[in-house]
């Protein structure tokens, strides 16, 4: 070996070590100073992979995934907004909004109802899903850097150092090339601004894509009239909820921030796909590829103890969320619409399929939320309404320790007659939320 390879001698056990390690294939064939040579060059360069300096800026790299995402979109088709249909919302909101004034507490935000097309609600939430998502891109790039440590070998440090930008830019790549994709699918199948539970609009306006909510009628026996008004009230109640109720988006962004950074990645099922000795030349397409090549998520199956907290959490939050908002609008649109029942149905049916909406999470973030509590939350919403009126049930938002749990789902007459709490209850993990929350 050259005496001048400032990082010392390597012996051929160390160096099939540090493979066997990284999972980067066979030492056998290597020729160790040329690959140390090889994986410096690439670590260093400016063009690695084919970026360029402005795509390594995080505000850049954002506008090119979600100009990625519209672009995919585009290509599935994007129809233009016409003027009937932005017409018709405004009507139907205002029709919906006088329904639901009786049965709920909460009032109108004051916020205008509009349309948009499916690339404008990938515009409207883009910061939304930035401040959701890039934590994660973040945590997936520590992770596989960390994963290059190899803790307690000096000897192989350098090679490590070396190999970690290296597998850090090439985990953001892969990921952005999944993330546009996701996106795109769900710009293709949300029918409005919050269908997802979370607010990622950043403002309480209602918000219908009337693309995707023709592609739901098309199949329906129901008026496509109906299926607009009856998807506004939800809407509408969704924002009321979410715009009296001040704790609660912030609640939701910080529940999904700490589930991140529970986060394990599973680093061999990227790691091993890469082989230095083929990376002469390596393109962006050829990491998109690697990315394609590891099976499901990059996220272990396994859960900590406080990310099973977390999930239960949020399970539980969108669920009463979610089920307060079916009891609302069963309430106001039952006196007045016919297929009111039928479309309840129907969005029950939604909810519990495998559609982008429901799946972006589990493949964003490795966070399977399931929908199975929302049955249960609108039974809860419904005996707490019976037990102490209208203002008492919307009364119960009005703490996060108030809240039901889960056990109170499976038994919802018991919390109904139970009243108000004489105070919270805190846990760790409450304790943590209000840390986040700078609270």
């Amino acid at each position: 070996m050259s005496s001048n390879n400032p990082f010392g001698p390597f012996d051929f056990e160390q160096l099939r070590k540090m493979l066997e390690q990284l999972g980067l294939g066979d030492a056998d064939q290597l020729n160790l100073e040329d690959l140390m040579t090889q994986v410096s060059k690439m670590s260093q360069s400016g063009l690695m992979f084919g970026m360029t300096n402005a795509d390594k800026d995080p505000e850049a790299a954002w506008r090119t995934t979600l100009t990625a995402a519209k672009a995919i979109v585009a290509e599935g088709g994007d129809p233009a907004l016409r003027a009937d249909e932005l017409s018709a919302v405004v009507d139907a909101e205002r029709l919906a909004q006088s329904w639901l004034t009786p049965v709920t507490s909460f009032a109108e935000t004051g916020r205008p109802a509009r349309a948009t097309t499916r690339s404008g609600w990938l515009d409207e939430t883009g910061e939304g899903w930035r401040a959701t998502i890039e934590p994660i891109i973040d945590g997936l790039a520590d992770a596989l850097e960390r994963g290059t440590a190899l803790e307690g070998d000096d000897e192989l440090a350098p090679m490590a150092h070396m190999m970690a930008p290296m597998l850090r830019t090439s985990a953001s790549l892969i990921y952005r090339d999944r993330l546009k994709r996701e996106l795109a699918a769900v710009a293709g199948d949300v029918l409005t601004g919050t269908e997802l539970g979370i607010n990622l609009l950043g403002t309480s306006d209602v918000l219908l894509v009337p693309a995707n909510v023709a592609e739901l009628t098309r199949d329906l026996d129901a008026p496509e009239t109906d299926v607009v008004l009856y998807l506004l009230l939800r809407e509408a109640a969704r924002q009321r909820l979410f715009h009296a109720v001040g704790w609660l988006s912030p609640q939701l962004s910080a529940l999904l921030a700490h589930f991140s950074r529970e986060i394990t990645i599973d680093f061999d099922a990227i790691a091993s796909q890469f082989r230095p000795e083929e990376m002469t030349g390596f393109s962006l397409e050829d990491v998109v590829k690697v990315g394609e090549s590891v099976k499901g998520s990059f996220f272990r199956p396994t859960r900590t103890q406080a990310q099973v907290e977390i999930l239960e959490r949020l399970e539980v939050l969108l669920a009463l969320v979610e089920g307060w908002v079916d009891h609302v609008v069963a309430q106001a649109a039952g006196p007045w619409m016919p297929h009111a029942a039928q479309l309840e149905e129907v969005m029950g049916r939604r909810r519990a399929s495998a559609s982008p909406v429901n799946t972006v999470f589990a493949e964003l973030l490795g966070l399977d939320l399931r929908p199975r509590l929302v049955r249960d939350a609108k039974n809860l919403w419904a005996a707490v309404q019976h037990s102490r009126g209208q203002e008492g049930r919307d009364a119960v938002w009005g703490h996060p320790d108030l809240l039901p749990t889960s056990s109170d789902l499976g038994d919802p007459l018991a919390f109904a007659a139970g009243g108000l709490q004489d105070g919270p209850v805190e846990d760790d993990l409450d304790a943590e939320l209000r840390r986040l929350l700078g609270e």
